[in-house]
């Protein structure tokens, strides 16, 4: 019977203020934040603050297991922030302004933070690494060091801990959702030590002590030693695999940008053309149902194995700092998440790949666009609140009744890929003519392709709990209609 290590850290307040990478409330707590409370702890407890001899072995041998698996109580974003006035990290300019013999005090250097935690419906959470052979050979010292943890991720967030053995058939009492490891990497999943992860904190810690120098002052690097893997609820839907380009001009001299509204449904045709051309004779079958989407007799696809397609969604720019949405000048290809091989496939042959429109015209070059670009991001991250950037063809007519028109979105939610749980768990829901972002037309200005009928509007939904994106709802999913991107 499968054995676990646990470690069960219990929040003393029902709420937590650890954050992501990109200023996101964190919740569940990274692994890496149980890591560095142990190695804190650990360092108190056996008076090492230099070292950490004691408890190294045991250490190290935690940073060489895979991801845990986490069972935490469901946390949810606050809905309001509130403001603090803290201090800035010029202690040194102070106490160098005193050794000088002039005036100074800390107090003149104070920063606005604006904070907003998680709360939480309780306020346990479980590590779970999983054991081969059964046996954990470092028991007793991650017992005491987790004993000896006080606070996880800022100092206000006090916990208690403690670390045990657990049978799988333990596993089914622990309150909270399961949390598991993807095994694909992800710039927006939660930070996983990994080996040299202690030798960092030790580094980062005597740079920390030995910080001045003299007159001189040197900055402490940032923990660099980590690994990044995605996380999803059990039950969630595993996030589509993807693959995303920006655009060139033929030249290849700069950015070429397309109109939003009316050029939509041309780019995502010129993404499909030009995937089709790469992807003819590849080793997985025919390309007309998944590169095309439709079966050898040119017939739309339907069933349930309709959704074993690629999606090509044209990506507006979202400007970072008027916060209002622009020309496209990016585009993606999606799959169901078991398709990776084929994503790989693709991304490796259409760089460099030219745009070419049905009158044979050269109209842009792809250019392989990296996954910590901000937009893509925007597309591609976790967020609560998410709304469209090009409107929702509503799969069906809803005869202008509220009711009905609910009802379809919500199956729209469903066909796209998302647990009915999810959507079950919707807690705002609005659509209209008008943009929910600036930079937005009327849902009616869109230019759709000529076999979408339906109504369309612009779409903003909360769900429940953080979902991963791509996220493309409705009738033109596949072709970038229903588009979706995170608000912060």
């Amino acid at each position: 019977m499968p054995t676990f290590l646990c470690f069960r850290i219990e929040f003393l307040q029902p709420y937590c203020h650890g954050r992501r990478g990109d200023g996101a409330p964190e919740w569940p707590p990274a692994p890496l934040r149980l890591y560095q409370a142990l190695v804190a702890a650990a360092a108190a407890r056996w008076n090492e603050r230099m070292h950490v001899q004691s408890a190294a072995p045991a250490l190290r041998w935690l940073e060489n297991q895979s991801p845990p698996t986490m069972v935490a109580v469901a946390g949810s974003p606050a809905n309001a922030s509130y403001r603090l006035y803290v201090p800035d990290n010029v202690a040194d300019k102070v106490a160098k302004s005193w050794s000088g013999g002039r005036e100074a005090t800390i107090a003149d250097y104070r920063t606005e933070k604006d904070v907003r935690p998680t709360r939480l419906s309780g306020g346990v959470v479980h590590y779970l690494y999983p054991l081969t052979d059964g046996v954990c050979p470092h028991l007793e010292v991650l017992s005491l060091a987790a004993r000896s943890i006080t606070h996880l991720g800022w100092g206000i967030d006090m916990v208690v801990g403690d670390a045990m053995l657990l049978q799988e058939e333990d596993l089914a009492h622990l309150p909270g959702e399961r949390w598991l490891p993807v095994a694909a990497h992800s710039s927006e999943g939660l930070r996983v030590p990994c080996p040299g992860t202690l030798d960092d904190l030790i580094a980062r810690h005597r740079g920390f002590l030995h910080r001045l120098h003299g007159d001189h002052f040197q900055p402490v690097s940032p923990l660099s030693i980590f690994r990044v893997f995605a996380y999803r609820r059990a039950g969630d839907p595993v996030p589509r695999a993807y693959t995303a380009f920006s655009i060139l001009k033929p030249d290849a001299s700069g950015f070429r940008a397309f109109d939003t509204p009316r050029r939509t449904r041309d780019v995502a045709g010129w993404i499909r053309n030009a995937t089709g051309r790469v992807c003819t004779g590849w080793p997985f079958g025919s390309i007309a149902q998944f590169v095309h989407g439709h079966d050898e007799n040119q017939r739309q696809l339907k069933g349930p194995n309709a959704d074993q397609r690629f999606m090509y969604l044209p990506l507006p720019t979202i400007n970072h700092a008027l916060h209002r949405v622009e020309l496209v000048r990016r585009v993606m290809i999606t799959a169901p998440a078991e398709f990776q091989d084929r994503i790989d496939w693709v991304r490796r042959r259409l760089a460099g790949a030219e745009l070419i429109t049905c009158e044979e015209q050269v109209v842009g070059l792809l250019n392989l666009l990296p996954t910590s670009d901000w937009v893509l991001r925007q597309y591609t991250g976790v967020g609560q609140t998410w709304s469209t950037v090009i409107p929702v063809v509503w799969p069906g007519h809803d005869d202008r009744k509220g009711s009905k028109a609910e009802r379809i979105l919500r199956r729209a939610f469903e066909q796209a890929g998302l647990a009915p749980e999810v959507v079950a768990g919707i807690e705002e829901l609005e659509w209209r003519a008008v943009g929910f972002r600036e930079g937005l037309e009327l849902a009616t200005r869109y230019v759709k392709p000529a076999n979408l009928q339906g109504p369309t509007y612009h779409v903003r939904v909360r769900f429940a709990q953080p979902v991963q994106g791509p996220l493309a709802v409705g009738a033109g999913r596949y072709r970038g209609w229903g588009l979706f991107a995170r608000e912060e």
